[in-house]
């Protein structure tokens, strides 16, 4: 399989978030009109982006709970479609690789079977760490601590 071909692979992949983590995605996401008292990300997408971030930053790597309480999310590849958003992604992923249990130099040989494992990994790692991430936005919800400002998911990074 070419690179190329493992990119597209992955970019039809769907990852999921927790039932539970809807409240926070409502709140913290303007899809279409919806308002909050809170600053928002644009699409969910970004959120959930951020949220990886966030996981990944802090180490807030959750499992997610069984898949009959999860809901699939939009495929990897529409995510910001004609941009570069998902390659930085990517690298930040690649970057991970032993962590993720996988050699970037094997990859080239691997037959379909393993690749398809490696390519699961992958969004078994960004559905842990965006649940983390999630779950540490609505703890702070929960405990009064989302202070509301223009830079509030700035502020939120540098902690």
């Amino acid at each position: 399989m070419t690179s190329q071909e493992f990119k597209s692979n992955l970019l039809i992949k769907r990852p999921r978030y927790a039932n539970s983590r809807i409240p926070i995605i409502e709140i913290l996401a303007n899809k279409g009109s919806r308002t909050s008292e809170y600053s928002q990300f644009g699409p969910i997408y970004e959120l959930y982006i951020y949220a990886f971030m966030l996981g990944l930053k802090n180490n807030l790597k959750l499992p997610l709970p069984p898949r009959d309480l999860t809901t699939d999310f939009l495929e990897l590849g529409k995510w910001k479609r004609d941009s570069s958003l998902v390659d930085f992604l990517m690298m930040i992923i690649f970057t991970r690789s032993e962590e993720i249990g996988f050699d970037w130099n094997e990859m080239e040989d691997m037959q379909e079977a393993d690749l398809n494992t490696v390519i699961s990994k992958i969004i078994t790692f960004i559905e842990e760490y965006a649940n983390g991430g999630l779950e540490h936005l609505h703890d702070l919800l929960d405990k009064g601590q989302l202070e509301n400002s223009h830079y509030m998911f700035i502020d939120l990074y540098k902690i």
